[in-house]
């Protein structure tokens, strides 16, 4: 059961990394604005936003005006879940844990920073 949960939070922080991963290069925040599509800059809706599931239930086009959304996306967030998945089950809970899954989250990032250069 604890698999299930960690995989579940290795996907919204995947949601999270692919939104750093897009605005570090142009050294935007990445907090705020709100996230928008990349083609008519519509704010995305919150259910728009739902990690894996929403590019599946659009079909990987925006909600908007129908232009393509990478795979990268849901891609980025599978591989974070299936990362916290995998780390949990190998080494159990515990504060290394944490600090295994920080490490790994910001490796992601910084290799599709560098990937997508």
């Amino acid at each position: 059961m604890f698999i299930f949960g960690f995989f579940t939070l290795g996907i919204l922080i995947g949601s999270f990394l692919n939104v750093a991963i897009y605005r570090i290069p142009k050294g935007e925040s990445i907090v705020l604005p709100a996230s928008k599509c990349q083609s008519c800059h519509s704010e995305l809706k919150w259910y728009h936003n739902i990690p894996v599931f929403s590019w599946l239930f659009l079909r990987g086009k925006c909600g908007f005006c129908k232009s393509k959304i990478a795979a990268q996306y849901p891609i980025i967030e599978l591989i974070n879940g299936l990362g916290f998945a995998v780390l949990y089950y190998i080494i159990g809970l515990s504060w290394i844990l944490l600090v295994l899954l920080a490490i790994f989250s910001i490796g992601l990032v910084l290799l599709m920073i560098k990937f997508n250069k």
